[in-house]
């Protein structure tokens, strides 16, 4: 137990003097075995501390310093700062990174601008930059197909016949079997957000084939019922989505908002205006 103690306050130390390098502690009296041996040493342990601990974070300061090119370190470091706000130190680690590793960095990078950043018009570049590196393959960010993102993109800015296209696009390319089912329900608020009611309303129907108990798309079926003045059609598609929702049946995601999300409340308040 000493001996682990003793082993653990060395390494400590050692890292630490990586956090304070800018302050003139360097490594230069260490040959380049020794470096590389330390590196390897430091870069086997850091999975073993908790992400966002301080002896966590002053590790990673210390291996970006012994080893300056290695995209993965910056990335790393950068989560926890994106995790707890701290953009500004997050988003420099990253554009670093992307420099270094631009295929590796911009696979994790694309993804965060567009799911938790909500920054939708620089996860359009880096979603487009992403995808021009494999022109020729079907891409993914952090397991999502970029076309099917970068169609929620452009959607959120309106832009409903990029939006449009990314998403015909994500379909014929996958086929109808293979995709996020939700892309109906994107594609059908596209539709209706661009006065396409017919074309929208064929689309709930679509998703409502594959998963009958979508609240999401009742109540954007109900919607889009109401923009064609059929009050009782719309009324029937809202009052399953409220039956959906009071069960239990929700679109949601522990990690981050979902776009177009339907709450209980808002079915509700939409039901009010209706009586």
């Amino acid at each position: 137990m000493e001996k682990l103690l003793t082993y653990s306050l060395s390494i400590f130390l050692f890292i630490t003097a990586g956090c304070h390098q800018k302050q003139g502690i360097r490594f230069d009296h260490l040959s380049d075995e020794e470096k590389s041996a330390k590196l390897q040493e430091l870069d086997s342990i850091k999975n073993y501390y908790y992400q966002g601990s301080r002896i966590k974070q002053a590790l990673f300061d210390t291996l970006m310093v012994l080893d300056p090119l290695n995209a993965d370190y910056l990335q790393e470091k950068s989560v926890t700062h994106s995790k707890i706000g701290d953009y500004h130190v997050a988003i420099p680690l990253l554009e670093k990174a992307e420099e270094l590793n631009p295929s590796e960095t911009l696979y994790y990078y694309s993804w965060l601008m567009t799911n938790l950043y909500k920054d939708y018009e620089k996860a359009l570049i880096k979603l487009q930059k992403y995808d021009d590196l494999t022109p020729e393959e079907v891409d993914y960010a952090w397991g999502e197909n970029v076309n099917f993102l970068k169609g929620k993109m452009h959607q959120q800015l309106k832009q409903y016949d990029q939006a449009l296209q990314e998403y015909d696009y994500y379909i014929s390319s996958e086929g109808e079997e293979n995709v996020d089912i939700y892309v109906f329900v994107y594609r059908g608020i596209t539709h209706m957000e661009n006065g396409r009611y017919k074309d929208a309303l064929a689309d709930f129907e679509k998703m409502l084939t594959l998963y009958d108990k979508s609240s999401m798309a009742y109540y954007y079926k109900g919607i889009t019922h109401l923009q064609l003045a059929d009050t009782a059609s719309a009324l029937e598609a809202l009052l399953h989505a409220k039956t959906l929702l009071e069960k239990g049946y929700k679109k949601t995601d522990p990690y981050k908002e979902v776009y177009n999300e339907v709450h209980l409340m808002q079915v509700e308040d939409k039901l009010a205006e209706l009586d």
